[in-house]
């Protein structure tokens, strides 16, 4: 039977205020809800009065200005435009943490709807010195004055319009807006049904307390959601000057090669641009609402803990349920939390570099190592100047004549080439009488010159 009492009026007795700890089921699950953070803030699910695990993820006194970042060297194959970093949209269009070592593949990433493919690097028959060959100003330049870029259309969210004329936003840059129907949404939703059905059932048993404190707790959730709820901006391209075609390298750690073709406005877009994080509430306002947020949990944690046995079971139960799906998105491809229609993206890699990363046999032009697989990605861009920049190779006078002469059977189109075995001849190490040399310095000739820092989680 429901008690005819709303609140308690006693304190240190069985019946009486207590401070239990079941509370704590409402701020455990920080890992799980602190890696789905930025997306589930991106979304205007996160204003709805909900229950969340560990809401005090959000209660920082600062905001990140970026989309998290992967280490890795990424150039533009025509431009020579040097990152060290990839971007977080493209990594989830090709995950390269999921490359193996020296591995290969060739990706072709347009607009949806753009008609025909970006433009490719024309052959050269001429022969430039090794000392200078940069292959850099060779590229193919997209002209304004041919065809016209295809215009960058602006992704917008279910109520992107409306935030804007809340926060008086006049941004004209483009967005990537969250699924509408991403797991993230999904458990947004069913956790303000939750909540409301906790908030009924406090009311059918009388347990003002645990009213107040569901209400309480899920005002917290729409503040610091609103403090936080931002969209990811993405570099426009103003201009439309004749400029060096779009097409870019990433190399990873472990020395496996990504090849992008794609046109300018992509590569701006996705590789060389940075993705911004726009707020919508300024970083006063932000601070202020955090402040009051914490404020908040703090009442409302000691009030969970002051609830009817009933509603602290309740209250517990639906804790546990939500922390277990934050975890179970965990195992989810990022790509179901994103819109990204505004990209159509194709795997192109040639059969003949399938299997980069595989060793067939002892013989070396069959066995997986760094060299093959940059031949393998000289034979697909027909440049080397790219190579150096991002220091793939070193730029000694061995390798700058193996570069030379790898371009050269890559214009011409020997793919057979024995790249493996030249880099033997031509650099070294093939005879073991030539590793005893001791005026030779085979420091220089290591490949990779330039390493790349290790990724801080995974």
């Amino acid at each position: 039977m429901a008690s005819t009492q709303w609140f308690s009026t006693t304190k240190d007795s069985g019946g009486g205020w207590r401070l239990d700890i079941v509370s704590l089921l409402a701020v455990i699950g920080e890992s799980s809800i602190e890696e789905h953070s930025q997306a589930m803030t991106s979304s205007w699910t996160c204003l709805l009065p909900r229950i969340i695990p560990a809401p005090q993820v959000l209660l920082k006194p600062s905001r990140p200005t970026r989309m998290p970042q992967l280490p890795s060297s990424v150039v533009g194959i025509h431009n020579g435009t040097l990152v060290p970093t990839l971007n977080f949209f493209p990594n989830i269009i090709h995950p390269i943490e999921d490359l193996p070592a020296f591995g290969f593949k060739v990706y072709e990433i347009k607009h949806r709807g753009e008609k025909g493919a970006p433009p490719a690097a024309p052959a050269s028959n001429e022969k430039t010195s090794s000392a200078n060959s940069t292959s850099l100003d060779l590229g193919v330049l997209e002209s304004a004055g041919g065809s016209e870029p295809t215009p960058l259309r602006k992704r917008t969210g279910t109520l992107h319009h409306m935030a804007q004329t809340l926060t008086f936003s006049k941004d004209l840059k483009p967005h990537i807006p969250t699924d509408a129907f991403s797991p993230l949404n999904i458990i947004s939703m069913l956790s303000f049904l939750l909540s409301i059905g906790l908030f009924i059932g406090a009311a059918f048993l009388h347990d003002g307390t645990a009213m107040v404190a569901v209400g309480t707790i899920s005002i917290v959730s729409s503040i610091v959601g609103y403090a936080s709820w931002w969209s990811p901006a993405l570099t426009k391209r103003v201009f439309h000057s004749k400029v060096p075609a779009g097409d870019v390298a990433i190399r990873t750690r472990e020395g496996a090669f990504l090849i992008i073709k794609c046109n300018e406005e992509v590569t701006r877009e996705l590789y060389m641009g940075t993705e911004e994080c726009e707020y919508y509430a300024g970083t006063t306002s932000y601070r202020i609402l955090v402040g009051f947020g914490t404020f908040l949990l703090m009442i409302s944690v000691v009030l969970l803990g002051n609830c009817e046995f009933i509603m602290q079971a309740a209250i517990g139960g639906s804790y546990m349920l939500l922390n277990f799906s934050f975890w179970m998105l965990s195992l989810l491809n990022k790509r179901r939390f994103w819109d990204l229609s505004l990209y159509e993206w194709h795997d192109i890699t040639p059969p003949d570099a399938l299997n980069a990363h595989l060793t067939t046999s002892s013989l070396a032009e069959e066995s997986a190592s760094f060299t093959r697989t940059m031949w393998y990605a000289i034979r697909e861009t027909k440049k080397i100047g790219w190579l150096k920049k991002m220091g793939a190779a070193p730029t000694t006078k061995q390798w700058d004549e193996w570069l030379q002469e790898a371009e050269d059977n890559a214009v011409k189109g020997n793919r057979k080439w024995r790249a493996v075995e030249m880099r033997e001849q031509i650099v070294g190490m093939l005879k073991p009488s030539k590793m005893a040399e001791p005026e030779e310095d085979t420091a220089e000739q290591h490949v990779p010159a330039v390493e790349i820092d290790a990724p801080a989680t995974r």
